[in-house]
């Protein structure tokens, strides 16, 4: 295989340095290629074992995984990842004593890991052992007691144990000690909204809404309870606010729909539940409200399309054939409106029969009537704000473990991300939406030369590779390798086996055929902009992996001396961008590419003149405007931030509206 011809010029530890290379770049079915060679030549390792458990993690194979880690730990038991890792994959395979345990294991190695504390509470709390959970998060809160969040979880297990009043001191403790926090107002009104107390929920969800929130639910629950409070006009407003938020979110069309149709905004209300069986067709509450306001507005024919699907899912749910018997007599099939009143007739006289022999289906029939009018006569629905939404759900959790489970990368999200370098790649993902201009003459020539494997495009928005196209790398890596052997002094050739290394994530390789390109050619704009690229992601992962050895106990000095090395490193980079900016002024990536730098080394005033060098090359640079607009709110310019993320959202970047929301005082 072309692949294993490639690689076996290589020893063990340069494989298993690009496979981590290509995991923290998130290229996993790559990075499993390198790490399954590894283990081939020297399967005693623990290492590989334990990076290929992480690749197959983040790709869900969460056995597979599950298996790596327990290889990884007969090899090295004293390797506190693997049991980490192991615990994750067990614990979202529901495993949750087996994962319990894991992580007890790494915790013995390493006591004081938060990770490591907040993945076990989650195992306890998912596993039903609250005690177990609060001991686990009463820890963390001693070892990190500035992270005033938790408290929102310490009042969540509070409530999973009904202890309401210890839940409320919580969350009011949590107020207290931020109360610019949007979340420690939403989870008291929860709370308030549960007992009962809607005067204080609401006066807390005006408080959550007043410092920016950005979850729909504390605008639909405060709509809930304006409708309660018949303050209806702030209870729509509530609801537009929250589909402006969550436009995917079927409750609040559902609450907007009964709502629009208690006031009267019949064909409004009609869309709204159209939504919700949009997104949910199963949803038969929304389908008997949907049906019982077409037979008011008089489209009659398509209630009795909607009564007969309720029928054909609870067959004695007596209102659906009153409904389609108005609506055909209302048609002029008096005969048919006829027999379906005496279907419901029948039902009605027979129902202990029917109790007894069909007991769990009319229990089922007889929730839905109790959630739905007792007559579909009235000309009006009536209001049916059936459920509240709460700030409890399963991305939030996921979010707080996925990041330590993804070895070099774990601090490599935020919640706010600038948008990524620009890069010279063989493939690209295609979005249509953005307005930035990807075209460049020097570009287009060169592609046009027939130089290269494949044609070359510049993206920041890269495409993982299937195994598939990665052999298809490696095969190119000889053929090119045989080439250079006949011919040493051509820099295309060098220049395409370099965007090849690239591909598969040999970065270091990479790099030294790009030396050999351009010193054959000094003039060679391309090959400066991708060494430079390159050699930024090779600053990234030492950065991570640095801080990764760090957080093991590696001693100051080293550290000190890696941060000299990463200086020196970026200057190196700095360097290959001003000769690109030398060779083309009018280049805009590079200076966009250099402006990202600059922010990482807080020099936003120079970075903020290097996003407005490319917006003046190319007005539509939608990733520029977003870039600068955040480091424009960093600095506390907050309008300029702003006017700049409503552009990028204009030309196409649409979490800008997100974040506009976010950041607007």
């Amino acid at each position: 295989m072309c692949q294993g011809v490639a690689m076996a010029q290589w020893n063990t530890e340069r494989i298993l340095s690009i496979g981590q290379n290509a995991l923290y770049f998130e290229d996993y079915v790559l990075s499993i290629q390198y790490f399954n060679q590894v283990i081939r030549i020297k399967p005693y390792l623990a290492e590989p074992y334990l990076n290929r458990a992480i690749a197959k993690i983040q790709l869900g194979d969460y056995q597979g995984a599950d298996q790596d880690c327990s290889e990884a730990i007969d090899r090295n038991p004293f390797l506190p990842q693997a049991y980490y890792a192991r615990g994750f994959a067990r614990r979202k395979m529901s495993y949750f004593k087996e994962a319990i345990a894991d992580f007890t294991k790494a915790l013995e190695f390493s006591p004081n890991n938060l990770n490591l504390l907040m993945s076990r509470m989650d195992a306890r709390d998912a596993n039903k052992d609250y005690q177990g959970a609060m001991s686990d998060l009463e820890a963390y809160l001693k070892l990190n007691p500035k992270n005033n969040t938790l408290l929102y979880e310490k009042g969540r297990l509070q409530l999973e144990q009904k202890d309401t009043v210890s839940a409320e001191k919580t969350f009011s403790q949590f107020i207290l000690k931020d109360s610019t926090n949007s979340l420690s107002w939403s989870s008291r009104a929860f709370l308030r909204m549960q007992r009962d107390d809607k005067d204080g929920a609401l006066k807390d969800y005006t408080e959550a809404i007043k410092r920016n929130s950005t979850f729909a639910g504390d605008y639909i629950n405060r709509g809930i309870l304006n409708v309660e409070k018949k303050n209806y006009n702030q209870a729509l407003s509530d609801y537009d606010h929250a589909v402006k938020l969550d436009k995917n979110d079927a409750l609040v069309y559902y609450n907007r729909g009964l709502l629009r149709a208690n006031l009267g905004d019949n064909n409004n209300a009609l869309s709204d539940l159209t939504m919700v069986l949009k997104m949910d067709s199963s949803n038969t509450e929304a389908l008997l409200r949907k049906a019982m306001l077409e037979q008011t507005i008089g489209s009659y024919r398509s209630a009795i399309r909607d009564y007969k699907i309720i029928i054909t899912r609870y067959k004695y749910f007596i209102p659906a054939y009153q409904g389609i018997a108005e609506a055909e007599e209302a048609l002029g099939n008096q005969k048919v409106g006829y027999q379906y009143r005496q279907m419901a007739s029948n039902i009605e006289k027979n129902k202990d029969y029917i109790n007894r022999k069909n007991k769990q289906m009319l229990q089922a029939t007889n929730k839905l009537a109790a959630n739905s009018q007792k007559s579909s006569n009235s000309r009006k629905t009536e209001l049916f704000n059936r459920f509240a939404a709460q700030n409890m759900d399963d991305t939030e959790a996921e979010s707080k473990y996925t990041d330590a489970t993804r070895g070099a990368v774990q601090d490599k999200y935020t919640d706010v991300i600038n948008e990524k370098n620009f890069v010279l790649t063989y493939y690209s993902k295609i979005d249509e939406i953005r307005h930035t201009n990807l075209y460049y003459p020097t570009l287009e020539q060169y592609n046009k030369e027939n130089k290269l494997s494949s044609i070359l495009k510049i993206t920041n928005n890269e495409v993982t590779l299937t195994a598939e196209l990665i052999n298809s790398h490696f095969e190119a890596i000889n053929e090119l390798s045989l080439k250079l052997s006949k011919d040493t002094n051509n820099a295309d050739i060098y220049f395409n086996r370099a965007l090849e290394f690239a591909m598969v994530q040999d970065f270091n390789s990479s790099v030294e055929d790009l030396n050999k390109a351009i010193a054959l050619r000094p003039n060679f704009m391309l090959a400066y902009f991708c060494r430079a690229t390159i050699r930024y992601k090779l600053i990234e992962y030492t950065k991570n992996a640095t801080i990764d050895q760090n957080n093991a106990g590696t001693d100051r000095a080293k550290k000190t001396a890696a941060d000299q090395q990463s200086l020196f490193d970026v200057e190196k980079v700095m360097q290959d961008y001003e000769k690109v900016n030398m060779l083309t002024p009018d280049f805009e990536f590079a200076y966009f590419n250099m402006a990202n730098i600059l922010c990482t080394q807080k020099d936003f005033q120079t970075a903020i003149s290097n996003y407005t060098k490319c917006i003046e090359i190319d007005r539509d640079f939608a990733e520029a405007y977003f870039n600068r607009g955040l480091t424009y709110l960093f600095i506390g310019e907050d309008a300029k931030g702003l006017a700049d993320l409503s552009k990028s959202g204009e030309l196409g970047i649409y979490r800008a509206y997100n974040l506009i929301q976010r950041f607007k005082k």
